[in-house]
């Protein structure tokens, strides 16, 4: 059976104001009317009940998404004690899976991705878990659309057998974000992806694969293991964390291993990075202004404006800018900063101006 392990962490510092601790990213409806996660629930529901879906977070936003998500059992959100990169978040979510199902095959993927068309991606997964069912490790490759610095890319390598209407390859090597010039070459062979961080792979695969590129991970999962299911499970988790160290699962484990296949998607994604991706999903106006909430822009052209609570934002005169407004903070800077709030985010933090964050 397919179960689903969702990556829900971070505080999505980038749509910082309206991303804070006490509401994250994927609990907003940054596009459409749903927060993010519920969304990727709604997707993924009609091949993969509730009971199989399984989310994991840090232990002060698990309550929030209980009562986002109630009909997913309380127990199927798993709180992190402390954050440790997506390393932990993966082994983890892995040896929950296996102690339950020791045959399982485990979509993993974010919580906070957008993909229009739901059925294509239900049959790219399983596309993607006849493959893992081999015991392969098999990642969401992205055909890329332009040459993008913020991405890592997968090489794609020889042809695999794969249902007929899926494209599958096996996996040169993974490439950390490139320079703009090397995505430029990379578009131009063809034989690049983007690295969408979605994954499938058996439960027992992966945490071989941890206990051969990542020991020190695998053997505090291990450890974990005896105590899932009984009331001593967020002690000895919380005990593990502590020690463990903080990587991602692309340094720990896939860009080492050498049984991985790339699985071309054929639908539509996005990692809904920063503020501007709202200009990829949103109506803009005549101008190309994009605006959420009451805005009125005179002579202003290329601007992203958010706001709520019936406030109005106006402008005059105004290019290619960001304008979030919220009750207690407001956000101005220039499109081609965008991706800078995440440090305006940690000038918060250094000036201790908790009430913000």
């Amino acid at each position: 059976m397919i179960h689903a392990v969702l990556m829900v962490g971070g505080a999505g510092t980038r749509f910082w104001p309206r991303s804070r601790r006490r509401s994250p990213k994927y609990l907003l409806p940054i596009v459409g009317d749903k927060n993010m996660l519920e969304q990727t629930v709604e997707r993924i529901e009609p091949l993969i009940p509730p009971e199989r879906i399984r989310c994991i977070t840090s232990a002060s936003q698990a309550p929030g998404i209980r009562a986002a998500l109630p009909r997913l059992p309380a127990e199927n959100v798993v709180g992190e004690p402390m954050p440790r990169d997506s390393a932990a978040c993966v082994g983890l979510g892995a040896v929950i899976v296996h102690h339950a199902d020791p045959d399982a095959v485990i979509l993993c993927m974010p919580g906070d991705n957008l993909i229009a068309q739901a059925e294509e991606f239900r049959a790219t997964v399983e596309a993607a878990a006849e493959i893992a069912e081999s015991g392969k490790i098999v990642t969401f490759g992205i055909k890329p659309p332009a040459p993008e610095t913020r991405f890592g890319y997968i090489h794609r390598g020889d042809p695999i057998p794969a249902r007929a209407d899926a494209a599958a390859f096996e996996v040169k090597r993974f490439t950390e974000k490139p320079d703009r010039e090397t995505a430029e070459k990379m578009l131009e062979s063809g034989d690049y992806y983007w690295n969408s961080g979605n994954f499938v792979w058996r439960a027992d695969t992966i945490l071989e694969a941890m206990a051969k590129y990542a020991p020190d991970l695998y053997a505090a999962m291990e450890r974990i293991r005896p105590a899932l299911g009984t009331d001593r499970a967020a002690e000895v988790i919380e005990r593990e964390y502590e020690g463990l160290r903080k990587i991602s699962i692309d340094y720990a484990v896939m860009e080492k291993a050498d049984d991985v296949a790339v699985i071309e998607a054929k639908f539509d994604w996005d990692d809904v990075g920063s503020w501007t991706a709202l200009e990829r999903h949103v109506r803009q106006d005549d101008a190309g202004n994009t605006v959420i909430g009451k805005g009125l822009l005179r002579d202003s052209a290329g601007n992203i404006v958010s706001t709520t609570d019936d406030h109005l934002v106006a402008t005059v005169g105004l290019d290619d800018c960001i304008i979030v407004h919220t009750p207690d903070a407001t956000l101005v800077c220039p499109k081609d900063r965008a991706n800078d709030v995440k440090e305006l985010v940690q000038q918060l933090k250094d000036k201790g101006l908790d009430e913000y964050l």
